[in-house]
């Protein structure tokens, strides 16, 4: 070999050797200084998934490296579907773009629908977080018909039986003899906290601490039973709840064979609440940046005071490596699992699969009633056009609005929910607790 490729030969070594250090050290630390992140969310504005998702940006952007900025995209429909696609296909792995999604995106009853083109088990998660398992509550007059056959069963209101509580009294009911039957078509927690006020139901489930207290301090009220927050392998019981048991403490030595495998899987999914993510594929390096901003967002006073008073005394982080094993492990199981605790959901008296949308509206309908329009002002419009609040008859009146069901107009226009301000003149047509039909608002 001459002397000039021996040069050469050297020269080229020398500048792979350093390209790949450089590359190394750019992907082992990132910087997003100048950057703009893009950040999905798969729900409408103001509810759960969208408040936590905010919050947890608001603090990455504080200790991600470079201070960038989050832009925040809401993609609404299908129970996070049409923004999980998006998401898993067409994002690149690039460090710009994170999710944040809740327990429905990675259920494994949705993701066998055809319309579902993602695998969240690819993803590369940064964290979680935990607002506080469900609490089902009854009427304290009912609380002996619980476990008394012999007489009237405790009414208990649900949306269509997919959510974890339901489920949870559905296991109930089979193997703790619970005195149960459910009424399915009722919206939310809003609609089923009214009927039960009104008496039209006996109790609910939901995690909304907000909700709860307004029940608890009526004196009428009391809760039965809980999912309970997962630490440590097992499930503990909330803060604000702690003289409430926890269904795994029910369970315990009460079921054993496919039962007991049901159960154990029914427990892990429950424990999953919000989360972020990552796309498929992004390199370790941004992964391990985002994970580590995400650890000194959760050790930050300032985010710890805003969650807990945002949502609730319960709420705290979960870690990457146990939100990755906890959907790694529910999100696909074993068929004969999945048709038990389909066959548990029709032995308790709930549909055998989740309700469409068309099915829950006319549901809704049938629940609430004659419908109401009125002519009124809106008092207040809050969560982004979620709820609106007004008068009807002299008595306060609050209706929720619907990103896809309900129709909104301004000054003749089609518009989203989110333009809807105090102070403007509305006919509004809706169900007296549940939802808007159709609310027509001048601006002028």
């Amino acid at each position: 070999m001459t002397q000039d490729n021996i040069k050469t030969t050297l020269l080229a070594t020398f500048c792979a050797l350093g390209c790949a250090f450089v590359a190394v050290v750019a992907e082992a630390a990132p910087n997003f200084k100048g950057k703009r992140i893009n950040v999905i969310i798969g729900s409408s504005p103001g509810g759960g998934t969208d408040g936590t998702t905010r919050l947890v940006g608001r603090f990455l952007e504080k200790h991600l490296p470079g201070k960038p900025r989050m832009v925040f995209r809401n993609m609404p429909a299908g129970h996070g579907v049409k923004a999980s696609n998006y998401f898993y296909n067409r994002v690149k792995p690039d460090g710009l773009t994170w999710m944040g999604g809740a327990s429905s995106y990675v259920d494994a009853n949705n993701l066998r629908k055809s319309v579902v083109k993602y695998n969240p088990t690819h993803y590369k998660f940064i964290g979680a977080v935990l607002r506080g398992g469900s609490v089902t509550t009854i009427n304290k007059a009912k609380l002996k018909n619980l476990t008394d056959k012999t007489m009237k069963p405790v009414i208990i209101g649900t949306l269509d039986g997919s959510r974890s509580w339901a489920q949870m009294l559905a296991f109930g009911k089979l193997h703790l003899g619970w005195n149960i039957k459910f009424v399915v078509g009722y919206p939310g927690s809003a609609a089923l906290a009214l009927a039960t006020r009104r008496g039209e139901i006996d109790g609910f489930g939901t995690s909304a601490i907000a909700i709860h207290k307004s029940l608890l301090r009526t004196g009428n009220f009391q809760g039965i039973v809980q999912i309970g927050e997962a630490q440590d392998g097992g499930f503990a019981r909330r803060q604000t709840f702690p003289d409430v048991p926890t269904m795994p403490e029910l369970m315990r030595g009460k079921v054993s064979g496919l039962d007991k495998e049901a159960f154990d899987f029914w427990t892990k999914a429950s424990g999953i609440d919000k989360w972020y993510a990552l796309p498929p594929k992004t390199p370790e390096g941004f992964v391990k940046v985002y994970r580590a901003a995400f650890i000194k967002a959760n050790k930050d006073p300032d985010y710890i005071k805003f969650a807990k008073h945002q949502f609730s005394a319960d709420f705290r982080p979960v870690g990457a490596s146990t939100i990755t094993d906890q959907v790694g492990s529910t999100a696909y199981p074993k068929l004969t699992i999945m048709e038990h605790i389909r066959q548990i959901r029709i032995k308790a008296g709930l549909p055998s699969a989740p309700l469409s949308a068309k099915q829950l509206e006319r549901l809704a309908k049938k629940l609430a009633g004659p419908g109401l329009k009125v002519k009124a002002k809106l008092l207040a419009v809050k969560r982004g056009g979620r709820f609106l609040h007004f008068k009807n008859k002299g008595a306060a009146h609050k209706a929720k609005v619907s990103s896809s069901r309900s129709k909104v107009t301004i000054n003749g226009k089609k518009a989203k929910r989110k333009k809807l301000k105090a102070g403007m003149l509305c006919e509004i047509a809706y169900f007296n607790g549940g939802e808007v039909k159709k609310v027509s608002c001048s601006s002028r």
